[in-house]
């Protein structure tokens, strides 16, 4: 029987490099905002409870976060990754079931993978982590496994000796455990880092050393693009759109010029459907079977 589920939305950044007034997570890939992905991400994930955390310069995060339904909670002040999800944890006091933490500004990540993250804790792990193998691990933080496999910790960049650094299977952040066992755990982290921050990492080396097992579940790289300035979200939109167009031709589209061709995330289409060069669909807009859609065409929403 299927463990309840919870989802924990971390969205408390500052977003600076955005170089916006608008929040990060409130920018849109694929004319949706990328909060709104991770929000549908975990009602896709069949999450019974949908809290998103925002910190104190961002009402206009928790305002949007309560119009999709989810709850909310304040991290204020910021002190990092485990410090925002212990933020939510009055108000999933009681939950008993699986909680997963995603992030607003990884709006690319797929159902499919979320639900072979929690069939890991289906299967004997008591924490299951997202990882990936990107061409430039850069500064992300490594997932250092044992010699069965399983995963013996996480250091961050900053952390970590040239040894560690030099392991290419990198952390998506998103991180899932039996709540009550999750909290208890961040209960313990402390801020003793290059950063003087709480990791939500540092709950992997907790459970092991309570006996549990940790595992890494690997996605591809192209899901878990974070965004975190203009150029990231330039690569998320480009990496939506080839999705959608492979998803279209799969479905029995024609795209007489695919590279040209810009849908929304919710653009729907039948078979021999033709669609010529140089085309953008807005939000709302579904082509129906044998449609033609002329060359230099917008449709839908502005």
């Amino acid at each position: 029987m299927t463990r309840a589920r919870a989802a924990v939305i971390l969205a408390a950044g500052q977003g600076t490099r955005m170089k916006s007034k608008t929040v990060k997570v409130l920018h849109a890939v694929g004319g949706r905002a990328m909060l709104d992905w991770s929000v549908e991400l975990a009602h896709q994930s069949h999450a019974a409870k949908t809290l998103v955390v925002y910190g104190a310069h961002s009402p206009a995060v928790k305002a949007a976060a309560e119009a999709l339904g989810c709850d909310t909670a304040l991290q204020d002040p910021p002190q990092g990754t485990g410090h925002a999800v212990q933020s939510a944890q009055h108000a999933l006091a009681g939950f008993e079931g699986d909680a997963i933490v995603l992030y607003a500004d990884t709006p690319l990540i797929r159902p499919e993978t979320v639900e072979r993250v929690f069939a890991a804790l289906g299967e004997g792990a008591g924490v299951a982590v997202l990882g990936f193998r990107p061409e430039d691990p850069a500064a992300y933080g490594r997932l250092i496994t044992d010699d069965t496999g399983h995963l013996d910790r996480i250091v961050e960049f900053k952390d970590a000796n040239a040894q560690e650094r030099a392991v290419n299977l990198v952390n998506s952040g998103v991180l899932a455990a039996p709540a009550k066992l999750l909290f208890e755990w961040l209960s313990r982290v402390t801020n003793d880092n290059a950063n003087g921050e709480y990791y939500l990492t540092d709950v992997v080396g907790l459970a092991r050393a309570d006996g549990h097992k940790a595992v890494v579940v690997e996605a591809d790289a192209g899901e878990v693009l974070g965004v975190n300035s203009r150029t990231d979200l330039a690569d998320a939109e480009a990496a939506f759109q080839q999705r959608k167009r492979a998803e279209a031709m799969a479905a029995g589209v024609t795209l007489v010029a695919p590279e040209t061709v810009f849908f929304a995330h919710d653009t729907g289409f039948a078979r021999d459907v033709v669609i010529e060069p140089h085309v953008v669909i807005g939000p709302g807009v579904t082509l129906e079977e044998d449609s033609r859609v002329p060359a230099f065409s917008r449709l839908g929403e502005e």
